[in-house]
Parts: structure tokens; sequence; C-alpha cells
């Protein structure tokens, strides 16, 4: 993994769990665990999965909403994620931290302003 995926990732964690406290549930019950995983998140992630796996020949890992619960699992959906955008050209820490909030639109500045927190 490369090291602007470990950093995006660490700034995820940071930014939405307070640093791994893993029994969060946020934004009226729909974000869940370590990550705060919206059920749409697992679905991309899901999506991601099997598009890399295909290419790769392998078989796709799938997750349910169960595993939102789960801080590895969550931190697999999430590394995924990340690394779907980066492969598509997404380098930036703060740009690839971002994806994992709001993949095909644009970040809130103030939940930017938290990811560059978190990575400084």
């Amino acid at each position: 993994m490369s090291n602007v995926i470990a950093m995006a990732l660490a700034a995820c964690l940071s930014v939405e769990s307070s640093n791994g406290i893993d029994t969060l549930i946020g934004d009226g019950g729909l974000a869940v665990g370590v990550l705060q995983v919206h059920p749409v998140a697992v679905s991309e992630a899901n999506r991601v999965e099997r598009i890399m796996a295909r290419r790769q020949g392998r078989v796709a890992k799938r997750w349910t909403l169960a595993d939102r619960r789960c801080p590895v699992k969550s931190a697999e959906m999430c590394r995924t994620t990340l690394e779907w955008h980066y492969r598509r050209g997404v380098k930036c820490p703060v740009e690839l931290a971002c994806k994992w909030r709001n993949p095909y639109s644009r970040c809130p500045s103030w939940h930017r302003a938290k990811i560059e927190r978190a990575i400084k």
C-alpha cells in the first residue's frame, strides 16, 4: 500500500472515529463504526472490489452492512475505495481522504479542513 493511501486512511480514522473508538453511530444511525460507514459506502466498496478482483483474476470479497461494526473490515472497505481513487489519479492524501466521505462529489470545506488537520 502506498504511503499516500496509508496517510489518507489514518486521516479518515482520526476524523471519523476519534482515533479508533469502535462503538460510534452517527448521522441519525446511518453511519456506523470507526470509519462512520454509510450503507452506500458498503455498496461502493463492493462495486470497486468486484472490478478490481475481476481485473486481477481473483475472487472478490463481499462486505455486508454488519461489517461496518468491525474495525478491520471497515478499514478494508475504506482502503479498497481509496486504492480505487488512487489508481484513478488522486495522489494528494487530503483529496484521497475526502473521497471516503464523498467519492464522486465535492467534499465540504469543513470536512476537508478536518482532514488537513489530521494529516498535519
